[in-house]
C-alpha cells in the first residue's frame, strides 16, 4: 500500500558523485510541500557518491550494491521498498528546472486516470529540446538515428496532442525521467533484468500500452539532462550493451531476423561515426570503433545474444 500523496523518486548512480548529489539537490528544492520518498541505488561506485549521499542527504534511503548491476536491476530493487505513488526515475544526471515539477505531474495523473506513464520535456545543456518522448524502436527509426542521424526531437515533432492540449501522446518515454503509477507496475510487472541498460524504459511503456494505459509527456514539466554521464566512463562498452538491448528489444517484438538486422545497423552506425569523430573528438572516434570491433565479434553468437542466452554486461 502507498502513503498518501507520497511520491517515491528512484536515483541509479554509478560514479557520478556531483551529478547525483546536484540531481537530489534539484528534487528537494524544486519539490517543497510535496512529501517525498527518495531511494538512491548505488551500483558499487569507485568514488564519493556513497559517503555524499549520505552526508548530504540524510532522509534518502540508500540501497549500496557490491557491483553493477545494471539499471533495470536496480530500479527493481527499488521497487521493492518504494512506498509512494507515483513512483519516479529520475537519472543521476538530470536537474529538476521547473517548480514543482512532481505535484504537477501527480495532478497530471488525477486529472487524466487513463494515462500509467509520464514523461517530461527534456533538455540538453544547450536549452534545446532533446526529447518529448520517442516512438517505439524498430528497422525504420533506427536507420533513421544510426545511419542518417536523426534526433529524437526530430520524432517529437509528429506527436499528437493528448488529455486536452497540455499533454502529448507518445510510444515511450526515456526513463531519464520517467513517472509511472503504482497500479501500473502491479499489472505489468517490474523492469526486464534481460536488459543491463537500455530499452528497459521502452519495453515498460510498451507493456502498459498493452494493458490499455496511455503514455503521455507533459511539456511543461522542464528537466535538464546531460545525458549518458555514466555511460560515458566506458563509452566503448556502453555503445555494445545498448546495441545488445535494443536489438533484443526489436527482436522480441518484431522477430529474431529484425532484430539481428537492427544489431548490424547500429554496428554500421558506430562505423560511421569513427571518421565523423575523427577531428573534434579523437577519444570519441576511438570508442566507436572499439564498439565496431567488439559487435562485429559478436556476430557469430548474435542469435544467442539476441535471445538472451548470453550475459554482455
Amino acid at each position: 500500500m502507498s502513503e498518501s500523496h507520497l511520491t517515491s523518486v528512484i536515483v541509479v548512480t554509478w560514479n557520478t558523485s556531483e551529478l547525483t548529489t546536484s540531481c537530489l539537490r534539484s528534487i528537494f528544492d524544486k519539490n517543497g510541500g510535496v512529501p517525498l520518498d527518495v531511494i538512491v541505488v548505488d551500483n558499487a561506485s569507485t568514488d564519493s557518491t556513497r559517503d555524499e549521499v549520505a552526508r548530504s542527504f540524510p532522509g534518502a534511503h540508500v540501497i549500496t550494491n557490491e557491483r553493477n548491476v545494471g539499471f533495470a536491476r536496480a530500479v527493481n530493487q527499488a521497487l521493492r521498498v518504494a512506498r509512494g505513488d507515483p513512483i519516479v526515475l529520475v537519472n543521476s544526471d538530470t536537474v529538476l528546472v521547473s517548480e514543482g515539477s512532481l505535484a504537477r505531474i501527480g495532478a497530471f495523473l488525477e486529472r487524466n486516470p487513463r494515462v500509467g506513464i509520464v514523461g517530461v520535456k527534456l533538455l540538453s545543456k544547450n536549452g534545446r529540446v532533446q526529447s518529448l518522448g520517442r516512438p517505439f524502436l524498430s528497422l525504420k527509426t533506427l536507420v533513421a538515428s544510426q545511419i542518417f542521424f536523426s534526433s529524437a526531437s526530430a520524432f517529437a515533432r509528429k506527436s499528437r496532442p493528448a488529455a486536452g492540449a497540455e499533454a502529448i501522446a507518445v510510444d515511450c518515454v526515456d526513463g531519464a525521467f520517467l513517472a509511472i503509477r503504482r497500479d501500473v507496475v502491479s499489472r505489468i510487472g517490474p523492469m526486464n533484468e534481460r536488459y543491463f541498460m537500455f530499452a528497459e524504459d521502452t519495453e515498460w511503456c510498451l507493456a502498459a500500452r498493452r494493458e490499455g494505459w496511455e503514455v503521455a509527456v507533459l511539456p511543461e514539466v522542464e528537466v535538464l539532462h546531460l545525458h549518458g554521464q555514466s555511460a560515458l566512463k566506458d563509452f566503448a562498452r556502453a555503445l555494445v550493451v545498448n546495441a545488445v538491448s535494443v536489438s533484443r528489444f526489436v527482436g522480441a517484438t518484431r522477430g529474431a531476423a529484425e532484430g539481428r538486422t537492427a544489431f548490424c545497423v547500429i554496428a554500421l552506425g558506430m562505423l560511421l561515426r569513427i571518421p565523423v569523430n575523427l577531428v573534434r573528438d579523437p577519444a570519441r572516434s576511438l570508442a566507436y570503433a572499439k564498439g565496431f570491433r567488439r559487435c562485429a565479434a559478436m556476430l557469430p553468437r548474435l542469435g544467442a545474444i539476441i535471445e538472451g542466452d548470453e550475459d554482455v554486461s
